[in-house]
């Protein structure tokens, strides 16, 4: 059973009784993320949360877990905590249940200013499923121009899908990255393109990892991503002049008043390293649409 529990600005996600994940929306949050997200060894795979007073032995605050955020959307900075950043707000759910195998969140999110001037509307559905020996959330996150045209510029700093991995998988100490192309580690991985990206290593005395599938139907499949030895992996398909160091190619994109932009993905969290876990073949089964069993 998956079962969704609302407490206040945050929705706990329960399989069989048991904390998987916490989706936080509330107020006071900057942008909406999924913290903490336990693994199928009972231990979470992303970076704990922490306070600004404590970024002397932190980096990044605004790598919270597993969110949605792009660092230049018409020219607003929507992936950082520096000043003049600006906000996704949460407005409402959409679709909010629960069930044997599958619980399901949708929430329709503004993505706005410092200043709160609405610059688009998204619409994330999260689907959480109960499956033995792996966990997994299927995303599937909609752009809607619905206050006029939407730029989403050529910036490094963001990712549609962005993962901040525990720091015991960070792979400048003992963890390892590793993509669908044979890329490994941050030297074979950042800038390139790929179905998929992995990110495994030790937490306490076991190997697990998380890996980001991409939708074939995505915009610029296969994605490129923006992953980093200390455990970020972001999939953003639009710092093309960052990835080639070329300034003269523009890796923005704008979206027309009125149109949308789709983008769907499955984080698959699974024992040992992409091998052991079998990540390969659990991609392929994502791509054919099979059926979760």
């Amino acid at each position: 059973m998956v079962e969704l529990e609302r407490k206040g600005g945050r929705v706990d996600v329960k399989i069989n009784g048991e904390l998987f994940t916490s989706y936080h929306f509330g107020p006071g949050v900057v942008r909406p993320f999924l913290n903490p997200v336990i693994g199928p060894t009972g231990k979470s795979v992303v970076r704990e949360l922490f306070d600004r007073e404590e970024l002397p032995d932190h980096d990044h605050i605004h790598h919270r877990g597993i969110l949605v955020a792009h660092g230049d959307v018409n020219g607003v900075d929507n992936w950082s905590e520096e000043e003049g950043h600006g906000f996704i707000r949460h407005n409402a759910f959409k679709k909010f249940s629960s069930g044997n195998l599958v619980a399901e969140i949708t929430a329709e999110n503004f993505w706005v200013s410092k200043e709160e001037k609405k610059i688009l509307t998204e619409i994330r559905t999260m689907k959480f499923y109960s499956v033995t020996e792996i966990r997994m959330i299927d995303f599937e996150i909609t752009f809607l121009a619905t206050d006029g045209a939407v730029k989403f510029g050529d910036t490094k700093e963001g990712g549609i899908i962005s993962v901040r991995l525990a720091t015991s998988l960070r792979a400048d100490r003992l963890g390892r990255i590793e993509n669908a192309r044979g890329g490994i580690n941050e030297s074979g991985t950042w800038g390139k393109q790929a179905e998929w990206c992995d990110y495994s290593g030790p937490i306490n005395s076991d190997v697990v990892g998380l890996a980001i599938f991409d939708h074939p139907n995505n915009f610029r499949y296969p994605t490129y991503w923006h992953v980093r030895n200390y455990g970020l992996m972001t999939a953003n398909p639009f710092a093309l002049s960052y990835y080639h160091n070329d300034k003269n190619i523009d890796g923005s994109y704008i979206l027309e008043a009125g149109r949308e932009l789709k983008f769907c993905y499955r984080v698959y969290i699974h024992r040992g390293n992409a091998q052991e876990g079998r990540v390969a073949e659990a991609y392929n089964n994502y791509v054919s649409l099979s059926q979760v069993r």
